[in-house]
């Protein structure tokens, strides 16, 4: 079975990664990813926040509009262009944003944008988002076939006037969609969060990024308790829509969940189940994110 990580901050893979050279993060990460037999990832270049909630790298564009700077991922791309592709972000407000989505088709490895702006990184505190202001962009991503993953944790309802409108766009929605870390919710209302994934299952241009369920369950792994509520979350959207990713960086960080993942856990509590058939399993685990993003192999 081919594993593909759907979302790895791949920069930042290695204690010293601020302080050493794009060549040995990129070797550290290639190793990290060997160890645990996955074979190839979307890379998500962060480096940190400006104020403006703008993920860096990145600067202003003599037009006014914020534009992403890629240094490790086309380095990443020129060394491993069969194990690592990149999604790049893009300023909705742009002056040229048709021509930036167009642009972004013709870099080498570049799949797809991101959307995660607006306060504290949640697209739906936008107050534009709520009011449509985003469908230019989006309208651009359809014409280019562009998927956009984005970030409307915990207000995912607010992406259903742009599934209706842009039915030809595949979008993808981050980390489960939900709010955590949710150790002080009643197994009740932990679960019931998942609620609202399983009501947008319907529209057929939407995917799901299925990570940090270390946040999300109640018991340490192979998180037991969470299993059969993702089973039904399955049965909604299909094996097919669904997309497994690590987000290893960031599951591994102690403080943000009370079962800090290394990147084994991430994987395996999946791939060891028995709840899921091994057709299911090879979607999840790296077909689906191949048909998403029409990554050959």
């Amino acid at each position: 079975m081919e594993i593909i990580d759907g979302q790895l901050h791949a920069n930042q893979i290695g204690p010293n990664w601020q302080e050493v050279d794009l060549e040995t993060t990129l070797n550290a990460a290639i190793v990290a990813m060997d160890a645990v037999g996955v074979r190839g990832a979307v890379i998500d270049e962060f480096t940190g926040l400006d104020a403006q909630f703008h993920m860096l790298p990145g600067g202003h564009h003599p037009n006014g509009a914020w534009r992403p700077e890629r240094p490790f991922s086309q380095l990443a791309v020129s060394r491993y262009p069969d194990r690592f592709v990149w999604l790049s972000r893009v300023d909705y407000k742009d002056p040229d944003l048709e021509q930036v989505v167009a642009a972004l088709r013709r870099q080498p490895g570049c799949v797809g944008i991101r959307v995660h702006a607006g306060h504290d990184g949640n697209t739906w505190r936008d107050p534009e988002f709520e009011r449509g202001g985003y469908s230019r962009l989006f309208a651009a991503c359809e014409i280019e076939q562009v998927p956009v993953f984005i970030m409307v944790t915990p207000r995912v309802e607010t992406l259903e006037p742009y599934l209706q409108k842009f039915p030809d766009l595949k979008f993808i929605i981050d980390h489960i969609g939900i709010a955590w870390p949710a150790e002080d919710a009643a197994p009740t209302e932990r679960y019931s969060r998942l609620d609202k994934i399983r009501s947008l299952s319907e529209y057929a241009n939407l995917h799901l990024k299925w990570s940090h369920i270390e946040r999300l369950a109640g018991e340490p792994y192979p998180y037991p308790d969470l299993i059969p509520h993702f089973r039904k979350v399955v049965d909604a959207y299909g094996a097919e829509r669904i997309l497994w990713a690590s987000d290893h960086t960031q599951a591994i960080k102690p403080g943000l969940s009370p079962h800090p993942a290394p990147y084994s856990h991430s994987l395996h509590y999946l791939l060891d189940s028995d709840v899921f058939s091994a057709a299911e399993k090879e979607w999840m685990l790296g077909r689906t994110i191949r048909n998403v993003l029409q990554w050959k192999p």
